[in-house]
């Protein structure tokens, strides 16, 4: 059996927001709350909260959106460069529930060879003085590392 279309049943303003939706969905993944948010602002007076429920419904029937596969895209482009407690908050800030964001931070270790990798890129050499080694760890800080890997790395550094 053949599936209708996408649209098949929608009033047209909800047809509209669904367009807006594909649309965002086309250049890049969201959570549903992220493209919810999203959605409310770009509300018509013809057009209700409900109408947005129905989109994402839709959507997320069809699989074209899922906050596991938004959580796995954000986890793969920036691991390299933020650790697990950056990704984790950013993961949050977009709606993600707690098992998907679990299921979707890198290991232990792999936090730990990006954040060496990271450190070995921006720095390359250990620290000369006490303010240049609290520099680099609020480097690795503000990236989201935790505080065990970033004094591991330190101290790697200054034994090389």
């Amino acid at each position: 059996m053949e599936t209708p279309p996408l649209h098949a049943g929608l009033e047209e303003g909800a047809k509209r927001l669904l367009r807006l939706a594909v649309a965002a969905l086309a250049r890049r993944e969201h959570s549903r709350v992220e493209l919810e948010r999203k959605l409310q602002r770009r509300l018509q007076a013809e057009e209700s909260a409900a109408d947005i429920r129905c989109v994402l419904d839709r959507l997320q029937a069809r699989g074209l959106l899922s906050d596991q596969r938004m959580a796995v895209a954000l986890v793969r482009t920036r691991a390299t460069r933020y650790g697990r407690l950056r990704l984790q908050q950013e993961l949050q800030r977009r709606g993600v529930d707690r098992e998907t964001i679990a299921a979707s931070l890198p290991a232990a270790e792999d936090e730990s060879a990006a954040a060496t990798a990271l450190w070995q890129r921006k720095f390359g050499q250990a620290a000369s003085t006490p303010q240049e080694r609290a520099r680099q760890g609020r480097f690795l800080a503000a990236r989201g590392f935790a505080s065990s890997v970033i004094a591991r790395i330190l101290s790697l550094g200054e034994e090389a």
